[in-house]
């Protein structure tokens, strides 16, 4: 502790210890309230393996690379041959090399726990350790009870409880952890000047980027500030000694300090290997020993900057702007294609954000929010380093623009500003009041209380905050069962929402993901779900053979020169009309209706199409309703979901105020105009197994009702609806014998395999 806080006594240290665990302490308990909440009797639906699984699709994609490192790892024999010989397929998809499945095979080895009860828990202790550097950072500050009270603040925040709670297994655990630190060791050598915070800067800007590569735009932000406050300090020296000329001033010793941070923060940022910034970091900081050094620190400054540029280091933030921001049109371009962006249909990324919004994920409500901007403007008047949290609050801002998984960034700014708030009123109070006694008592009374109403917010959301599993144990047996009878190389085609679970159940490849999932992928897959039995298993097949055939040749172009690669089409769809002769994406989406010369198959695919599909059914339409030669949409087919329908005689009132006229067989608009209905179905599980009976209507009908007994749920369809896969296949299994073939379902989902 003495190296982290140099506290001026030992009793200080440990008090400074306790309020750390204290702190951690608090913000564990509050997360493993979902646990209290949810581990009752009969609420085993949850569970898997005996724990409780994880609460965001996201963490199955993670818990794949740790459990393939598992697999992987040949001193654990418990995992069996099988797995120890095949442990990573190629092309999987597998984040095998990522951190923080890495981290999680580590703490495997060492733990006496299983993977599931490690992926479930970890979000707890990694989430509450953003506590120390914001106790560190107001302990340097002179300001502890500000640092604790931020420290509570922060980790249970709205928007970060949110991304951290218990089962979200994420980077997001350590995603204001890093920042923090950064914040503590820029800060304090700024204001202190010591060479340790140059290393522990350098080292966390190392570390932080292996973890979370998305984190250069934050790092770059924190290090334009630097430069600022050297700007603002090499002006001050200017004004301060008018005789010397800026040659004189720029390589003064008390400005050495900041070129030496600067140049460590740039080796740390630069575009290369993680182990070439580590070994240049550690060696730019064992040149600050050499007595040359402050000579020659602009210079190294300079040799750092070129470096930076040279190893292609500002690219990367063009790259997240360009993601994040710019980004948002109703379809993009690939070629001469036009396909669907996911971003429009993403509601965080639909919805309109407003600083009520921000307040509320920040600090829990408009009042707490506005005491926290002013609080944060006041520490910073009386403390001026930290200003160096700008980058949080802006990047909180963000919100704006890139949906509210910002605004967490801001949550510590919002904190110390609230703490600092807190501590100055203790201090008018001791101005104000002589009696010595009288305001210790007040203080600590007032302290309590305004803690208490600071925090109740975020523990009452904490509290309310009950999110369930990604999928419940029926879901995940089918899932297991179907992975036990494919092989590891086969694909199933599936929605990129299901993707990751996929994966890591059945250890199986998939086309689109939580990561994948751009609208030149999004299309086939969309186009397979949503159209006709025959041109979804054409679609399917031509889009499995192509991607596998893409990975093989992008694999070979890695090991060629320039002049020898291979050029490829930029997706598949343009790939395949390319290969078959058409110059027009809508001749060659007519052209899958019939037999079509396929490519040899190389693997079996499958359909897993689960009941949670339904409500974004009509979402997943929008990828493949689209001319892709001019990237409008074309006429979207009618589905329509009642979950509330209710029997009025001659009347079914319907949701979205739709109803049935029994009598004459139409269905009646919201605009009173009517239509026919053309049949009834009556489809679901019954005592003998799964049924379906059709009763034709009207000759004239353009729409079908289908009664879901099962799920009470009544779907109003047309045609192409009616006919499409996902209705087909599971709703009503009448399916192509001479193209599926059933082989696993229950009331959840369902299997098919591909037989062409």
């Amino acid at each position: 502790m003495k190296f982290l806080v140099e506290p001026t006594n030992r009793l200080r240290n440990v008090y400074i210890f306790a309020l750390i665990v204290f702190a951690f302490i608090f913000s564990s308990l509050v997360r493993l309230t979902w646990v209290y909440q949810m581990d009752v009797p009969g609420n085993d639906r949850m569970q898997w393996n005996d724990e409780f699984m994880v609460t965001t699709n996201d963490s199955y994609y993670w818990a794949e690379g740790a459990r393939d490192l598992i697999f992987c790892d040949k001193d654990n024999s418990s995992m069996g041959e099988y797995y120890q010989q095949n442990c990573h397929q190629e092309f999987d998809l597998s984040p095998t090399e990522e951190s923080l499945p890495k981290l999680t095979h580590f703490l495997y080895d060492i733990l006496p726990f299983s993977l599931e009860t490690i992926i479930f828990y970890l979000p707890i202790f990694g989430a509450s350790l953003v506590v120390i550097p914001i106790i560190l950072i107001g302990s340097r500050l002179n300001l502890l009870l500000t640092g604790f009270i931020a420290a509570l603040f922060t980790s249970i925040g709205v928007s970060y409880y949110s991304r951290t709670v218990i089962g979200y297994y994420d980077t997001d655990m350590f995603n204001i952890l890093f920042p923090m630190l950064l914040v503590w060791s820029i800060a304090l050598s700024i204001k202190t000047k010591e060479r340790k915070y140059l290393l522990l800067s350098g080292l966390e800007i190392v570390v932080y980027r292996w973890w979370y590569p998305s984190s250069y735009s934050l790092e770059f932000a924190f290090f334009g500030l630097v430069i600022l406050y050297t700007a603002y300090m090499l002006l001050i020296e200017a004004i301060q000694n008018k005789k010397l000329s800026m040659r004189e001033i720029l390589p003064s010793v008390q400005n050495t300090s900041s070129y030496q941070l600067l140049s460590i923060m740039l080796i740390g940022m630069m575009g290369a290997p993680f182990i070439v910034r580590l070994i240049g970091v550690i060696a730019l900081f064992l040149l600050t020993f050499k007595k040359e050094f402050e000579k020659f620190a602009l210079y190294i400054l300079a040799c750092s900057i070129a470096i930076f540029f040279i190893t292609g280091g500002i690219n990367p933030i063009m790259d997240q702007l360009n993601s994040y921001i710019f980004q948002r049109e109703g379809t993009i371009a690939d070629g001469e294609l036009h396909f669907f962006s996911v971003a429009q249909t993403i509601v965080e990324a639909q919805t309109t954000v407003n600083i009520m919004d921000i307040a509320e994920r920040t600090s829990g409500n408009i009042f707490l929010f506005t005491i926290a901007i002013i609080g944060y403007g006041w520490l910073c008047f009386r403390r001026p380093v930290m200003l160096i949290m700008l980058p949080l609050l802006g990047l909180g801002l963000m919100s704006f623009k890139g949906g509210l998984r910002f605004a967490m960034y801001a949550t510590p700014v919002v904190a110390f500003g609230i703490g600092f708030f807190i501590f100055r009123i203790t201090e008018l109070v001791h101005v104000y009041i002589k009696n010595k006694k009288i305001a210790l008592i007040l203080s600590a009374i007032f302290t309590f209380v305004a803690v208490a109403f600071a925090l109740n917010p975020l523990i009452k959301h904490a509290w309310n905050y009950r999110t369930g599993t990604v999928f419940v144990q029926d879901e995940v047996k089918l899932i297991e069962d179907f992975g036990k009878n494919a092989s590891r190389e086969d694909y199933v085609l599936t929605w990129w929402d299901y993707g990751y679970p996929i994966r890591y159940y059945s250890d199986v490849k998939t086309l689109i993901d939580g990561g994948k999932h751009n609208g030149d992928v999004n299309f086939p897959v969309s186009f397979a779900l949503s159209h006709d039995q025959k041109s979804a298993a054409n679609m399917a097949r031509l889009d499995v053979e192509y991607t596998e055939k893409r990975y093989l040749i992008e694999k070979m172009n890695q090991n060629r020169s320039k002049t020898d690669k291979i050029e490829l089409p930029s997706n598949n769809i343009a790939w395949m009309m390319k290969d078959y002769g058409f110059i027009n994406s809508n001749d060659f989406i007519v052209s899958l209706k019939k037999d079509v010369n396929l490519p040899k198959k190389s693997r079996d695919i499958y359909f897993y199409l689960p009941y949670r599909m339904l409500d974004i059914y009509p979402t997943i339409m929008r990828f493949s309703y689209l001319d892709l030669m001019s990237g409008k949409s074309v006429r979207q087919p009618f589905f329509l979901i009642s979950r509330g329908s209710k029997d009025m005689g001659n009347i079914i009132a319907l949701d979205q105020e739709f109803s049935i006229d029994k009598q004459q067989n139409l269905l009646i608009a919201p605009d009173k105009r009517t239509y026919p209905i053309k049949r009834f179905v009556q489809a679901g599980y019954q005592s003998d197994g799964f049924r379906v009976n059709v009763q034709n209507l009207r000759y004239d009908g353009i729409y079908s009702l289908i009664q879901l007994q099962t799920y009470g749920v009544l779907l109003v369809v047309d045609e192409a609806m009616y006919n499409s896969t996902y209705v087909q296949l599971f709703y009503l299994e009448q399916y192509d014998r001479e193209l599926f073939e059933l082989v696993e379902a229950n009331p959840y989902g369902k299997f098919f395999k591909l037989k062409i």
